[in-house]
């Protein structure tokens, strides 16, 4: 007997875990799944299968490969769950999906175990508990452990019987971001789940308080009104290009009268999301009268707001990019970076040689710039080291832009930057001063930049957690509240830019001028002769 149960325990030690580290590197393998976004990746229980929830070939569900025999996802089921965990027991897959657990084989064969449980809360003791993780949060991890010179537990005590008052999530997230707002720093807030914007909301969470509700939309018909016109009607001021009433069949002009919409009839006073709210996928039929007093049908079908204000920044770019081409006379280009996120950058590495073809400098533009995370992409291209030159037989010297990592520009500069250039976009704008590849031309930024995560607090909301800073280097200057100053200040008066005067751009054109002319006077590298081989 006793023999038999110490080789029954010696059966039950674990065996070490030997590890192979040589050459373990090379032993990584990718798995690329085109046209799908994996997620909720997790192991099986012997970790010989790799399980993650996706979209593919237009099936969705969760999904399995096994990386030790063939990298090729094979479909366990279409149903898909949060906090998804493959247990040893029952050799199956347990998850929360939504608020309901359920559970799944190794088969694919699913089962739900639906239950309710009542709960007793004390809403104020629960809020003043995510009151004190969110304070105990930023304590533990904010970048700056001085926190701006501020009393951290002063703070605390400050707020801490308000939170413990509170009764409903509202009034913990004022108190929360009051006293987040006491630290004077960026990227800093407290959202409910119920709060979170759409496009930040991520599988398992609860749903919005605006989810259930019937889409709503108000439509916009392309064009934009004159205020000063009193009726009948509405004149149009101005037509978006590439919009609704800039195309053919639904052509309107400038100075034409929308008489009425859907046979209603319309003038300045009402208002017009009476007529114009509802799904965005329909036709408006519009009674629209001529310069010659003509009336005539135009039907049209609307875009949103959004798909509006990407026509105007459109226009608003193609303006500016011509009114640097007339004040430099044809030898500038021009490109303006929206967003510091990869599409923007994609965009202006494509528009780069459209915008710098034969010309001797460009202005680069990021004021309005709400950041991202690019920067270093866009230095990439303004700063890639030159060491040789190409010459074909009778040509021009250069370089094979086929051997860069991004299309590439080593001519002159000039960076515009505003109050509203924030985070990434500062960093930009800190970079190309610290390089000395420019001068900076516009406004101070706005001091807001802190590398930001974000953690859950409880089953309430989510915190963001700003938890590295970044510093100037060379003076050690934090950016932080230190905005980058541009070597040329230049404020835009009330009602000058959108009016068309802009004294920034004008400035930097001249700016540009003066250092496209200190380039042109630097010795230019001479190439030998074939005598001189």
């Amino acid at each position: 007997g006793a023999g038999k149960d110490k080789k029954k325990a010696e059966s039950k030690e674990k065996k070490p875990v030997a590890i192979d580290f040589d050459d373990i590197h090379r032993r990584v393998r990718r798995v690329s799944l085109p046209g799908t976004k994996e997620r909720n990746l997790f192991w099986s229980h012997d970790s010989t299968k790799l399980l993650f929830t996706a979209q593919v070939d237009g099936k969705g569900g969760t999904y399995s490969i096994s990386p030790a025999e063939s990298l090729k996802p094979t479909l366990l089921s279409t149903r898909t769950g949060a906090q998804a965990k493959w247990i040893a027991p029952g050799n199956q897959i347990v998850w929360l999906s939504g608020k309901v657990p359920g559970s799944m084989s190794s088969s694919g064969s699913t089962k739900s175990y639906k239950f309710s449980v009542v709960q007793e809360v004390d809403r104020s003791k629960r809020n003043k508990a995510a009151f004190d993780l969110c304070w105990r949060t930023m304590r533990d991890f904010y970048y700056d452990e001085a926190y701006n010179n501020r009393n951290w537990d002063e703070i605390r005590r400050k707020y801490a019987v308000a939170a413990d008052q509170s009764l409903t999530l509202d009034e913990l997230s004022t108190i929360v971001n009051m006293m987040l707002g006491e630290l004077n720093g960026s990227h800093l807030g407290f959202m409910t789940w119920d709060r979170i914007p759409h496009r930040f909301r991520t599988p398992g969470m609860p749903p919005s308080r605006t989810s259930n509700q019937p889409p709503e939309t108000t439509a916009h018909l392309g064009v934009r009104f004159d205020s000063a016109y009193r009726g009948p009607g509405l004149k149009v001021r101005d037509v978006l290009k590439g919009g609704p009433a800039d195309k053919r069949k639904s052509k309107i002009l400038a100075g034409e009268i929308i008489l009425s919409i859907d046979d209603h009839n319309v003038d300045p006073a009402m208002d017009l999301t009476e007529l114009v709210n509802g799904p965005l996928a329909r036709d408006f039929r519009l009674k629209v009268r001529d310069a010659k007093g003509n009336d005539r049908d135009v039907v049209l079908r609307p875009i949103d707001y959004e798909a509006a204000r990407d026509l105007l920044y459109e226009g608003w770019v193609h303006r500016t990019r011509k009114q640097v081409d007339k004040l430099s006379g044809g030898k500038f280009g021009y490109l303006h970076i929206r967003v510091m996120e990869m599409d923007c950058f994609y965009r202006f590495e494509r528009e780069l040689y459209a915008a710098g073809a034969g010309k001797d400098g460009l202005v680069i533009d990021v004021r309005e710039n709400p950041g991202g995370f690019i920067a270093d992409h866009l230095l990439t291209m303004l700063t890639q080291p030159a060491h040789a030159v190409t010459v074909n037989r009778g040509g021009q010297p250069g370089y094979p832009q086929d051997r860069m990592v991004y299309a590439t520009w080593h001519k002159p500069i000039v960076v515009l930057c505003n109050q509203n250039s924030f985070s990434n976009a500062e960093i930009f704008s800190h970079a190309i001063k610290t390089l000395k590849r420019g001068k900076l031309v516009g406004v101070q930024t706005g001091g807001c930049v802190i590398s930001t995560g974000a953690t859950t607090v409880m089953d309430l909301g989510m915190l963001r957690m700003p938890f590295r800073g970044w510093f100037v280097l060379g003076d050690g200057q934090d950016m932080e509240l230190n905005g980058a100053m541009p070597d040329y200040v230049v404020w835009a008066k009330p009602c000058e830019m959108p009016s068309g005067i802009d004294h920034q751009l004008t400035k930097a054109v001249e700016v540009l001028k003066e250092e496209v002319a200190v380039e042109k006077k630097r010795p230019r590298p001479r190439l030998l002769k074939a005598s001189e081989r």
